[in-house]
């Protein structure tokens, strides 16, 4: 009676509340936007909650009561905590402890119809304690099979079943010794089995009604079976607690067992459900079974009902938990598959399994498209006779490796299809190992079409240089870098001095004036955008193919100039210095208010036994030379030394 009225009423509430939670999304959603408008419906939903959790308290508290009354005030069961606990698992993060309050002001309220103020508030407490105790060790679930996971259930029990009605009893008996009649430890035992009982039974039983699972059961696809196993679990209940001649209570456990085979956990606690209202019920007005024996007391009597309560839940929970794991292991091989499948069925590889003496048992469907044959048609096939003949050698070698004990083999072979072409084919082969044994007892095999890649090497080699080449350019101007220059200028001397009377060739080095105060005063972008700008004059301004431009460091550039004299080197230099002035770059912290640039040059005839890093040091004295008379010059070193040079 008690069961039904409070399953019932948690029923209503879950339902209620779970259409507040789906309104409740969409002004969370749209909290941003209209702020207002969602703070009304988050306090109507607080506030229903907290009523919906003082109702059920204070009604099956009241409930509690009567059953008590009937049992000559010894407590069967004890709903109210393991419903308010299963509210609270359910409910949003901010209405827990609304919810909690509201259950708190309905047990003080029932308690307090039927006892003293003192009394009710002991009582209260208790349960609240325990409600808190159990609710710190009780999972965050959305569907009742989540609790039956073995680290959430074990912790749930051992806290939750075990400790909390524990301490909670401590407390009771501790706050009521005066009131209690008998031994306090036949009390306390009374209190933990009968809470403990209440918790690990009814907290899921409400979490399947809460969360809606108790209607799911009346899907269309499921519900002539649901239906008729839950009658059945009546029909047998009924037909075993309605008489009291024959000791056969443990009987209507059968239909539970069969209920907890057959469907998932909110049925099997529906089931329970179900069996034990009706049990309690016909016990309570003094038939069934429980009335053959000459118990001494009804106390005696309630401890031989609650201990058939523990063993319909140590029956059909373990039922149950080890259903879930089956089918989590079920689903989870399944999704593996599948997977699998997929990803074998739409590789763009031909994926094989092979016996370690080489026949094959699975090819993917890639095989038509690669090998134009059957998938189908291979398997059974040994796989070495796919290739051609001068190759079958090396990959069943291969083959045997693998069997022996090797971790990973690649090998390439050449593969005629039926219209003459070869194709090459690259298998990585891998075994498949026991777990048991630590040996391989099979192999995967991935093959892969690089028919491409073999005519395409001699274009990749080409791509290759190129991609080398860009190393030797500067990231930012696009010119050569130093690393270039250098190689370039080392080259071109030993070629040039392996040739008598060779030309001479020159070194131009150039560097933008005050750079540094243009970045400090125009900030690095800006110079960034100087450097790129000067670079592309200076390229423009050295116009044959063989000259050389390279950025050499920071705002410093170098030309190499081919067959070229002092005298064409300085034309040239001067020619860029020309070009850049006539940029009329702004430059508000240099004294001129432009940006300028300073040339050295220097030229040398390749000679062996020379270096061609004097040259550049040559124009390098040069350029600080320029830099020293005043910038925005060249100044050409002669033969001998920087100082007996030449300034334009």
């Amino acid at each position: 009676m008690v069961l039904s009225c409070r399953a019932s009423r948690r029923q209503k509430n879950k339902s209620r509340e779970q259409r507040m939670g789906k309104r409740g999304v969409r002004p969370n959603e749209e909290s941003q936007a209209f702020p207002e408008a969602v703070r009304p419906q988050r306090v109507t939903s607080i506030h229903r909650s907290v009523l919906l959790a003082f109702a059920v308290t204070m009604l099956t508290c009241m409930m509690s009561s009567v059953l008590k009354s009937m049992s000559d005030h010894v407590t069967a069961i004890w709903l109210t905590n393991a419903i308010l606990l299963g509210q609270m698992m359910l409910v949003a993060p901010r209405e827990r402890y609304w919810v909690l309050a509201g259950g708190i002001a309905g047990n003080m309220v029932a308690n307090l119809l039927g006892e003293r103020l003192g009394v009710a508030l002991s009582y209260t407490l208790a349960d609240t304690l325990e409600v808190l105790i159990a609710f710190s060790f009780a999972p965050r679930i959305g569907v009742v099979a989540e609790l039956l996971r073995p680290k959430a259930l074990l912790r749930f029990l051992a806290g939750g079943v075990i400790l909390a009605p524990l301490l909670s009893g401590l407390l009771a008996t501790a706050l009521l010794r005066s009131q209690l009649s008998g031994q306090l430890l036949p009390n306390l035992a009374n209190w933990l089995v009968t809470h403990a009982l209440s918790l690990v039974l009814f907290t899921p039983t409400a979490v399947v009604f809460w969360n809606g699972e108790a209607a799911d059961l009346l899907r269309a696809d499921r519900r002539v079976k649901t239906v008729g196993l839950l009658l059945l679990v009546c029909v047998v209940t009924i037909g075993v607690v309605a008489q009291s001649r024959m000791p056969l209570l443990y009987w209507a456990l059968l239909p539970i067992v069969l209920l907890a085979f057959q469907t998932d956990v909110a049925g099997v606690m529906v089931g329970l459900l179900l069996c034990l209202a009706i049990t309690v019920l016909f016990t309570m007005h003094g038939i069934g079974p429980l009335w053959i024996f000459p118990y001494p007391n009804m106390e005696a009597r309630i401890f031989s009902l609650q201990l058939f309560m523990l063993a319909a839940l140590g029956i059909a929970l373990p039922i149950s938990a080890t259903l879930v794991s089956r089918d989590r292991l079920v689903a989870l091989l399944r999704e593996g598959e599948r997977r699998y499948r997929i990803l074998a069925e739409n590789a763009t590889d031909i994926v094989m399994s092979v016996t370690l003496d080489g026949r094959l048992t699975y090819v993917s469907p890639r095989a038509q498209t690669v090998m134009q044959r059957n998938a189908d048609e291979l398997i059974g096939a040994y796989f070495p006779d796919l290739v051609i003949a001068d190759d079958r050698a090396a990959l069943a070698t291969a083959i045997e490796n693998l069997a022996l004990g090797a971790s990973e083999i690649s090998q390439v072979s050449r593969f005629r299809r039926p219209d003459g072409q070869i194709l090459w084919l690259e298998t990585y082969l891998r075994p498949v190992i026991d777990p048991f044994s630590g040996q391989p007892e099979s192999l995967t095999a991935t093959t892969r079409d690089i028919t491409a890649r073999k005519a395409a090497e001699q274009r990749l080699a080409d791509e290759r240089l190129e991609l080398q080449g860009l190393a030797y350019r500067d990231g930012l101007t696009g010119l050569f870098n130093r690393r270039h220059f250098d190689l370039e200028l080392a080259s071109q001397w030993r070629q040039l001095a392996a040739v008598e009377d060779s030309g001479f060739t020159a070194v131009v080095m150039i560097d933008i004036d005050a750079y540094k105060s243009y970045n400090d005063h125009y900030g690095h972008q800006r110079g960034d955008e100087c450097l790129r700008t000067i670079a592309q004059t200076i390229a423009m301004s050295a116009r044959r193919p063989t000259d050389i431009v390279a950025r050499y460091g920071g705002e410093e550039f170098a030309l190499i100039l081919r067959e070229t004299d002092l005298h064409g080197g300085r034309v040239v230099a001067e020619r860029i210095r020309r070009a850049v002035e006539g940029l009329q770059v702004p430059h508000l912290a240099s004294p001129v208010g432009m940006v300028t640039i300073s040339l050295g040059v220097a030229a040398l005839q390749p000679r062996e036994g020379g270096d061609a890093a004097s040259l550049v040091a040559a124009a390098d004295r040069a350029l600080y030379e320029a830099k020293r008379r005043g910038r925005n010059q060249t100044f050409a070193a002669e033969e001998g030394g920087t100082h007996a040079g030449s300034t334009v």
